[in-house]
């Protein structure tokens, strides 16, 4: 039973302050000021044990040491207050939690973009863990497995051995990936609860708090299965593009970390997020409210049908772009990504942002007009073409976008998908002069360093026979993207 002294300002040294109280399955927090006080309820569950001051201290040690990683602006103290250890955290507006705002306005390319960077800097302070990551994932296949198997008043009995037959076919499959992921340090202590609701945007700026304190089993998982769980959670906020967006700056700056070999597994992770949230959710029906039972289930029947889902991904394909600058590629390309292929969507490769990483400079700097030579753009499309071959072994869809003036580079595109056994689609965009033109004079904090004088360069281009699909590209965005999805 609570303490009524902590709904007291007096307690947090605030007399006759207004005191805010949000509980929680295993804490309450109080609200006070500026600041946010957390308890941990005297509770043992399977998974946590909170039984004792002692082991409830301990545990908020942990919190604030490991929460500090990823929010050292939130996370500031452990003091003791009516014979309990609490934690001091900075407080912040409700409001400005990521799943709020996701109520409010969809995910802008700016945040979508600071997100991926926000993640992948946690990932590279996390701590490494030497273990195998396909153990890790046969636990929670098992866990989930004997779940859905043991709750036939929520899940189908057919779905339930579905997810088995499905997850452990993917796991036989992915094992020596798994753990050779684990040899390459990419198993490690991460966040492990990176949902919607535990992303705080304060100004611009993403912050990642409230992870997985109370047990480093739980939290000892590979850097993709963590990033799955934010991205399940924005699909499922119906955010399909901005977990798209999010999937694709993630990947271009761990470049040197993942090799994209590592996409293999991201069906089976995607699904295990899934099969996890469904059975948080239906853990919902015994606290549920009369009528909220009903909800609560077919919510968690809904998770384990997207599981099932996932855990039979769309053959990968390869889908070009071409066209000459201010035509609009990119802005197609990357309107065609969330739908192309399985969740998260297709892996983007932009040629103006390999030719920026083989620089060595952010994608925004401008590159002197002499280091656009003949031989520095086969490198371009060649370090282009590598990139799509390695998703593409991994079984995802990728969209190329590239200018493509040349016909060996349509030709080397071309065979590159049929080498991967993968669909093929090639589409050539076209608009006018004064289109383009306008377009680029547009242009700001943008990988592309074309100018006017690089579209009428372009204009001069003997491009050959054009055998893509020719798509008009003169029209507004959304038109341009009906035009190519009948197309493709």
């Amino acid at each position: 039973m609570l303490d009524p002294g902590f709904l007291e300002g007096s307690t947090w040294g605030a007399p006759g302050a207004r005191v805010e109280h949000v509980e929680t399955h295993a804490a309450h927090v109080f609200l006070v000021g500026d600041r946010a006080y957390k308890i941990k309820k005297s509770v043992k569950y399977p998974y946590l044990d909170f039984s004792t001051v002692g082991k409830r201290e301990a545990v908020l040690a942990r919190e604030l040491e490991i929460n500090r990683i990823f929010a050292p602006e939130i996370y500031l103290h452990v003091m003791h207050a009516r014979g309990e250890p609490v934690l001091v955290m900075r407080r912040f507006r409700g409001e400005d939690l990521l799943a709020e705002r996701l109520k409010r306005e969809p995910l802008s390319p700016d945040l979508a973009r600071s997100l991926a960077r926000a993640i992948a800097d946690a990932h590279r302070l996390a701590p490494q863990r030497d273990v195998a990551g396909s153990r890790v994932m046969r636990g929670l296949v098992n866990q989930l497995t004997q779940a859905f198997a043991t709750s036939p008043d929520i899940f189908d009995g057919a779905d339930a051995r579905e997810f088995s037959d499905r997850a452990g076919a993917h796991l036989a499959r992915l094992a020596a990936l798994l753990d050779l992921r684990t040899s390459k340090g990419l198993v490690r202590r991460c966040h492990g609860d990176l949902h919607a609701g535990n992303i705080v945007v304060v100004g611009d700026r993403p912050m990642l708090f409230d992870c997985i304190e109370f047990s480093e089993e739980i939290a000892t998982i590979d850097v993709l299965y963590d990033l799955a769980f934010l991205l399940m959670d924005l699909v499922h906020c119906g955010e399909r593009h901005g977990a798209n967006r999010v999937f694709n700056h993630y990947l271009n700056l761990r470049r040197r970390e993942e090799d994209l070999s590592g996409l293999a597994a991201m069906p089976l992770f995607l699904a295990i997020r899934a099969g996890v949230r469904a059975l948080v959710t239906a853990d919902r029906m015994h606290t549920a409210e009369s009528g909220g039972q009903d909800k609560a289930r077919e919510e968690a029947r809904s998770f384990l049908a997207n599981c099932l889902t996932e855990l039979q991904p769309l053959p990968p394909r390869l889908i070009c772009v071409g066209g000459f600058s201010g035509s609009g590629k990119s802005t197609l390309a990357d309107a065609l990504a969330p739908s192309t292929g399985s969740l998260p969507g297709a892996v983007l490769v932009r040629s103006d942002v390999e030719r920026k990483i083989l620089a060595g400079v952010a994608e925004t700097e401008k590159l002197p007009f002499d280091s656009y030579t003949p031989q520095s753009s086969r490198r371009v499309y060649d370090t282009a073409l590598a990139r799509a071959a390695q998703a593409l072994k991994a079984g995802h869809a990728v969209i190329l976008d590239a200018v493509f003036s040349r016909a060996e580079e349509r030709a080397a595109a071309e065979r590159l998908a049929a080498d991967m056994g993968v669909a093929f689609t090639g589409l050539w965009l076209e608009a006018t002069p004064a289109q383009m033109k306008a377009r680029v004079a547009q242009r700001h904090h943008d990988a592309s360093d074309a100018d006017i004088g690089v579209i009428e360069k372009q204009m001069s281009f003997d491009t050959g026979k054009v055998s893509w699909h020719r798509v008009d590209a003169g029209g507004t965005p959304a038109e341009v993207l009906s035009r190519a999805r009948i197309l493709i």
